[in-house]
């Protein structure tokens, strides 16, 4: 399992270097062009697309019908129910591609979550690091330290919250990877915290999960980090800034900008791929 993620983490690594430097919107861009076209494929050879022209045609001729006979009212009717029910079937046609590019959507929103969904801390900048462990006794909560290397300056002492876990506040100081070094009930564990002075395209792992709590792992995106930690920590989690994508002055989630983006993308090439929709 985790050598498939590291594979897939290595891709992405690779695919966005180019991008780095510049404005994330580029990168953002780029994948949305790549998943665009990757969805025009998925739908040209999974879908009927004979059955999908002649469904629009249908739909097209009862809009027609609904302007000629528009003082007719059976026929009026009868056109709009037409409508809906072609729509219905158009609809249909849709099923088995989404169900072809769920599990590649899937892992591109994951990767992708990693690199657009928070930014690196900035210096002067802190976070909340949270660690939680099943405390089964009393004596177990002062088993818990955390340390940091030369970066990283721990602000706080640990806030503990009775059967979760225990918070502390971190504060970046200087730009690059940096360590947190975790003692948790005799064992020692490690989180990478990313510090940049600007805003630059990075991937930053919110947390680690136990591999039992796959989930948790992919979805922060940490399949080092996840595969270190055993039965004793449930989840270590870095409190990242979220990272808004600006569009023409506008700062937006980039989930929307990505699937704008890409819907945007497939239409504007599906004569290209002759590819009916």
């Amino acid at each position: 399992m985790w050598d498939i993620a590291a594979a897939i983490d290595k891709i992405f690594d690779l695919v966005l270097l180019p991008f780095w430097s510049l404005d994330p919107f580029w990168s953002l861009l780029f994948f949305s062009l790549l998943f665009g076209v990757f969805m025009l494929i998925v739908f040209r050879f999974t879908s009927d697309q004979k059955q999908i022209k002649e469904t629009k045609d249908r739909i097209k001729a009862h809009v027609f019908e609904i302007r000629i006979f528009k003082d007719d009212v059976r026929i009026l009717l009868s056109a709009q129910k037409n409508i809906v029910l072609y729509n219905l079937k158009y609809m249909q046609h849709f099923v088995r591609p989404m169900l072809f590019m769920a599990i590649p959507m899937a892992v591109v929103l994951l990767q992708l979550e990693g690199w657009f969904g928070y930014r690196p801390l900035k210096p002067g900048e802190s976070a909340i690091v949270s660690v939680k462990y099943p405390m089964r006794q009393g004596k177990e909560e002062a088993k818990v330290a955390l340390a940091a290397e030369k970066g990283l300056t721990v602000e706080t002492p640990p806030m503990r919250i009775p059967g979760e876990g225990v918070d502390w506040r971190v504060r970046a100081d200087e730009p690059g990877e940096h360590t947190l070094t975790l003692t948790v009930l005799g064992q020692v564990l490690q989180k990478k915290v990313v510090v940049f002075s600007n805003g630059s395209l990075a991937r930053v792992s919110l947390g680690a999960a136990t591999a039992g709590l796959l989930w948790g792992a992919s979805l922060n995106s940490s399949y080092k980090e996840s595969s270190l930690i055993d039965a004793t920590t449930q989840f270590i989690e870095v409190e990242y800034p979220s990272r808004a994508i600006k569009v023409l002055g506008w700062e937006l989630h980039w989930l929307l900008v990505f699937f704008v983006l890409s819907t945007v993308f497939a239409f504007a090439f599906k004569g290209f791929f002759k590819v009916e929709i």
